[in-house]
């Protein structure tokens, strides 16, 4: 038997109230050449795994890997070194494929060989966006426009070439971003083996993303979250250095850049279980003096991106970046005000495009 030509990889923890309708997605495909469906049980302590194992009973495209639990980088990991096919698209078990996703994915691959695919998402499970190969050819220095277009940093919405990807692996050190590292290895090791690569954006949205799911800043605090994305970022710069990515992308990348990281500080003021504000303000104080920190507002302002935060995290005032992410948080007009009011202190020196 001739193995598949891509191979979907589900982690699978806890996903009882939506495992069916992921697989269903996947093993309703039709693919040339046929497709494959690896759920990599990572030691769910709910019925999960027994859902997997109905699963593979039902289909013989699916295989279930049971282990115990290492987290979502263990189950990739675990699912890569399974999977014997041509392609790889990762799934996480809450979101799904919509109809046509992988053979319209296979299509634009087919089209421009030398390209790594990737492809845009819908929040909306009724999507009614015409599902196409139809899309467009970004240069490798696009990279920082893909991470601000939200084309870059997950792992879900790619088409990988199942013998490069299993030559670089999910980091399980990370517990927060990892699949941005996950992403840059892949491409440093495209580049060296396509050297002329391309990217082959598709236009219509492929996955269903669902948003409704907790994980992000706004629902878990993350202890290290300001020494995480710093060493993800720095990795970023480094990528989109080698990769000669305009100026006019770069400013725009720093801002997004230090909104995240000004966010997570606000989000010490708000969330830290230390029982103190003091201490909650000098955790913040500390991540806001950080060399990665320092260094971050010196391009800004060598390049003239103006921020929000620009001024309060030069400042380290955890007073207006704590007023700031709540007023963004709540949608608060105060936000706009404080904005424009740092603007106007720089005397318009800074650009804001």
């Amino acid at each position: 038997m001739s193995k598949p030509t891509i191979t979907v990889i589900v982690p699978v923890y806890k996903a009882m109230a939506t495992l069916d309708r992921c697989v269903e997605s996947v093993v309703s495909q039709n693919v040339a050449g046929g497709l494959a469906c690896i759920l990599v049980d990572d030691g769910s302590p709910d019925d999960s795994g027994k859902l997997c194992d109905a699963w593979a009973a039902r289909d013989p495209r699916v295989t279930v890997i049971h282990q115990d639990d290492l987290g979502v980088s263990g189950a990739r990991n675990s699912g890569l070194a399974a999977a014997d096919s041509e392609y790889i698209v990762f799934l996480d078990s809450d979101d799904a494929l919509r109809p046509g996703a992988l053979q319209a994915a296979l299509d634009a691959q087919n089209a421009a060989p030398n390209s790594f695919v990737c492809w845009r998402y819908t929040t909306d499970e009724n999507d009614t966006t015409p599902v196409t190969a139809a899309a467009e050819t970004r240069p490798q220095s696009g990279l920082a426009r893909l991470w601000l277009d939200c084309l870059l940093a997950m792992p879900w919405n790619k088409l990988y070439r199942t013998a490069y990807a299993q030559q670089v692996q999910f980091d399980r050190q990370y517990t927060l971003g990892e699949d941005l590292q996950f992403v840059l290895d892949y491409v440093e090791l495209l580049g060296k083996i396509t050297p002329d690569f391309a990217y082959t954006a598709l236009t219509a949205p492929l996955t269903f993303y669902d948003c409704s799911r907790g994980g992000t800043l706004s629902t878990r605090y993350h202890a290290d979250y300001c020494k995480i994305w710093p060493e993800h970022f720095a990795k970023l710069n480094r990528a989109c250095n080698a990769a000669h990515c305009p100026q006019e992308d770069m400013r725009p990348l720093h801002r997004a850049e230090l909104t995240v990281f000004a966010e997570g500080v606000a989000d010490i003021l708000r969330r830290d279980p230390a029982k103190s504000a003091r201490v909650r303000r000098d955790k913040a104080i500390a991540a806001l003096r950080s060399p990665w920190m320092h260094a971050l507002l010196e391009r800004m302002k060598i390049e003239g991106a103006y921020s929000a935060y620009y001024l309060p995290c030069r400042w380290h005032s955890t007073r207006l970046i704590w007023a700031l992410a709540e007023a963004k948080r709540t949608g608060s007009p105060l936000y706009g005000k404080l904005d424009w009011a740092g603007y106007y202190l720089l005397r318009g020196k800074m650009r804001r495009d």
